[in-house]
């Protein structure tokens, strides 16, 4: 690292949204402090801007109001989001100090009515033993490794990861369905060039090949599609609570049946959600949401809902049981906490590319909590 590097930085924000700063500040070593007092001497930032940075990252969470969290927030994730695919050595760093944003936030927004979080793992109780395509045909085709991608866009040479299935030849418009246990992930590329990114956990059913009319999908669980444009034939995505009628977009749908929380996010285009209680048209950076008793639109940052295809996961001011509940998904492996724990509420960006053992460390450190693994699972307490 060059000392001139920091001819620039000569505010707080500056020093908040550099990789280095927060990582040093946070794990310091005599060679990034020799660093950092060469720094104060040959370049135009003062110490009293250092010293002010430092102590607003390093200070605790119940000394900060709720407004210098969301700015601190801000000016390092504007970091981490411009430069998402260089931070391999930042990965710990900012779930340290992203996640302690939410803490003292948390310890008084959990509601007295205790549920158990038992059930959060329910589904993360499937089969890991590899993703399942069951075709039309009535084969059913194990698909090894944590992630691959199935392409159905010549379906005569059906491949996965670029080799061809050995599978019987697949008719046109026959039904086909893939299976993504916990812990596991997969690219779909249909017959028309969509893609779709399909999450831990979830079900998707769609054709070898799509008939004159329309285009339908069916989900139980999240994907995110880049849906080729066709005005003449329509994209339906189909779940258990509603349907969702594209032309050509860019998307992310969270519908795992077992969840009452559901959304719609449109990243590109126009969509058309339609559910049981009416129809809702989406913009760019909007989301539906819906709990299983209301309903509404709303605008978003789209990253905090799509990260997860490139193996990033941001969230604002969500309780822990929900950040609990998507990282069983994605490792395939059951997480518990108390009540109380479950309810606080937290900020954070995690690399998922790190193992659970990573992940969770940086959790509890933040959250002042412990973790500990249990025979095939984990436990976070206080």
């Amino acid at each position: 690292m060059n000392v001139n590097n920091y001819n620039n930085h000569t505010t707080e924000a500056d020093l908040l949204r550099d990789d280095f700063f927060i990582r040093s500040m946070l794990g310091p070593t005599e060679e990034t402090e020799r660093f950092w007092q060469q720094v104060l001497l040959v370049n135009n930032l003062s110490e009293e801007v250092f010293e002010g940075a430092k102590q607003k990252l390093l200070q605790p969470a119940h000394s900060m109001n709720q407004h210098a969290k969301d700015a601190l927030f801000s000016q390092i994730t504007e970091s981490t989001h411009t430069r998402v695919r260089k931070i391999s050595y930042y990965r710990y760093a900012a779930a340290a100090i992203l996640l302690a944003l939410g803490i003292s936030f948390a310890l008084f927004r959990y509601q007295s009515n205790e549920v158990p979080v038992k059930e959060l793992a329910e589904k993360s109780q499937a089969d890991t033993s590899g993703i399942l395509l069951v075709t039309g045909a009535g084969e059913t085709v194990n698909i090894e490794g944590k992630e691959a991608v199935l392409d159905f866009s010549n379906a005569n040479a059906v491949t996965v990861n670029k080799k061809k299935l050995d599978v019987a030849k697949i008719s046109q418009a026959v039904q086909h369905e893939v299976r993504v246990p916990v812990g596991k992930r997969i690219s779909l590329i249909l017959s028309d060039g969509t893609k779709m990114w399909v999450n831990a956990g979830s079900i998707v059913k769609f054709p070898s090949h799509f008939d004159k009319k329309q285009r339908e999908v069916t989900v139980d669980g999240e994907v995110y599609a880049d849906v080729v444009k066709n005005p003449k034939k329509p994209f339906v995505f189909h779940t258990k609570e509603f349907n969702v009628q594209v032309l050509g977009t860019s998307l992310n749908i969270h519908a795992y049946s077992d969840d009452p929380n559901q959304q719609v996010t449109l990243v590109e285009g126009k969509v058309k959600v339609k559910s049981s209680q009416g129809e809702h048209f989406l913009k760019p950076d909007e989301s539906y949401f819906a709990d299983g008793k209301t309903e509404e639109v709303r605008e978003v940052d789209v990253t905090f809902f799509t990260s997860w295809k490139d193996g990033f996961y941001r969230f604002k001011d969500q309780q822990l049981k929900d950040v609990i509940q998507n990282l069983e998904r994605y490792y395939g492996t059951d997480i518990e906490c108390s009540p109380k724990i479950a309810k606080m509420t937290c900020s954070g960006y995690l690399d998922l590319k790190d193992d659970i053992n990573m992940v969770l460390r940086g959790v509890a450190f933040s959250m002042d909590i412990k973790f500990k693994k249990e025979e095939s699972s984990y436990k976070l307490y206080q």
